[in-house]
């Protein structure tokens, strides 16, 4: 096994340990396997966890994992070679393999993309209430369309 390989491999593992994994690759390279949408993607983005429903097999020159995509199983072949970097989550721990890293990609922007928060949503406008004073300790009428008759 290659020295960089079995870097990859020992992070990995010792991330799965303890919850979720991403792992960035260059989907573009003839040896990887993901669904055809993703396969011109130089950047992809797969977490990886071991209490998944569907096996997870991490050998030491490659990952096979089934993972889902929009909800649908797709059995992936990930080679270790294509992959330029391992990171929890939560915590954007992990490393980069700068000498597997695609030429064509900008690592700030990448890392920017993954670590920059959703700007949150406008809120909506609250429809302003009426500025007439209210009495208390009055009752409100019941203005319901049912009047009683004498």
């Amino acid at each position: 096994m290659e020295n960089t390989n079995k870097s990859k491999y020992d992070l990995l593992m010792h991330l799965l340990e303890e919850g979720d994994a991403m792992v960035c690759l260059d989907a573009r390279d003839e040896s990887v396997d993901v669904p055809p949408e993703h396969k011109d993607s130089a950047a992809l983005n797969l977490i990886l966890n071991l209490n998944f429903r569907r096996p997870i097999e991490i050998m030491e020159d490659q990952i096979n994992a089934t993972l889902s995509f929009g909800g649908r199983p797709y059995p992936c072949l990930i080679p270790f070679s294509t992959v330029w970097a391992i990171f929890e989550p939560g915590t954007k721990k992990g490393q980069v393999w700068e000498e597997d890293l695609p030429q064509d990609i900008n690592l700030l922007e990448q890392l920017q993309n993954n670590t920059t928060p959703s700007k949150p949503p406008k809120p909506k406008p609250v429809a302003k209430k009426s500025s007439s004073p209210k009495k208390f300790g009055t009752p409100k009428r019941d203005r319901s369309h049912l009047r009683v008759i004498k």
